[in-house]
């Protein structure tokens, strides 16, 4: 057999260690996209012609685009102190899903010499490692996503930072009275219904932690498996299959989670009276607007 499969493995690893600590593949991934990231946006805002062109066309394009979005959901008002957040997610979960797609990812690395020992193994006289050699390779990057910590770390500021939002906005009390509604007592019947309600949505905003981590994490993580096994079954041809897919699918994770904050933001820093008040515009308007209808339809 000319190579094997490179055994996939959830844990990243660890390739060196600075005073103790130690530095992972997916840290050195990590790393790689906020340096990319960090020329991207340098380049494209040291000049700021007043016709954007090159780089500076596409970085005005994404905030605009961005922009825009955080708008149609949250109003201008709140979309200014939404916008930096929802659009740091986007934009740096994006770069750490697209970086498995690059050439030398997963698979430049070092001899794995404890997987050697195991097989039997000497050290390999060249650098290019088939057969026996060809999953013996311990990668020096690997995408920063496909690292449960670090999804675990940014679902934990979206969570925290919503929920900061949540009593800034509208203050303790109120903020509380979601999960906490103790006037609910007073609706008779309905009361421990609704204060039990208010429980699950606590336990909701709890939850958001694992299914914002793990969401992102799988998807990112299984795309990199689906990419390692067909490189081997197909070599070269499942590439040009697979790495759109690849691209689409990365794109679309960080969309949704950045899309998903800017949603909870939404609903933290929207009490129950504002609810209310606009649905008994919308209610009225299309009362309006109903007998409007029916006055042109009776003069005709």
């Amino acid at each position: 057999m000319l190579w094997k499969l490179q055994p996939i493995q959830i844990q990243p690893e660890v390739i060196f260690t600075i005073f103790g600590f130690p530095i992972t593949n997916t840290l050195i991934g990590t790393w790689i996209s906020i340096i990319f990231l960090f020329l991207v946006f340098f380049l494209g805002t040291r000049r700021r012609d007043l016709i954007p062109s090159g780089m500076q066309n596409v970085v005005e394009w994404i905030v605009e685009y961005l922009l825009n979005l955080t708008e149609s959901v949250a109003g201008t008002v709140k979309a200014r102190k939404f916008f930096p957040l929802v659009a740091t997610f986007f934009i740096f979960i994006l770069f750490c899903n697209l970086l498995d797609i690059f050439p030398g990812v997963d698979t430049i690395g070092t001899v794995n010499l404890e997987a050697l020992k195991l097989a039997h193994l000497s050290a390999p006289t060249s650098f290019f490692l088939l057969g026996e050699y060809s999953n013996k390779l311990t990668p020096w990057v690997r995408p920063g996503t496909s690292d449960l910590n670090l999804t675990l770390a940014l679902a934990l500021v979206s969570v925290i930072v919503t929920q900061i939002f949540g009593f800034y906005t509208l203050g303790a009390k109120q903020h509380l009275s979601k999960y906490f509604n103790f006037k609910a007592f007073r609706h008779g019947f309905q009361g421990p219904i609704e204060f039990f309600v208010g429980l699950i949505e606590l336990v909701t905003e709890i939850s958001r932690i694992l299914s914002f981590s793990f969401r992102l994490f799988g998807n990112i993580f299984a795309g990199s498996a689906v990419l390692a096994v067909f490189a081997w079954l197909l070599p070269f041809v499942s590439d040009a299959v697979f790495i759109p897919l690849e691209l689409f699918v990365g794109f679309v994770q960080a969309l949704i989670f950045a899309l998903l904050t800017l949603v909870f933001l939404e609903i933290a820093t929207t009490s129950e009276e504002d609810v209310e008040e606009v649905t008994e515009k919308e209610a009225f308007k299309e009362y309006e607007q109903h007998k409007a209808e029916e006055e042109a339809v009776a003069a005709s």
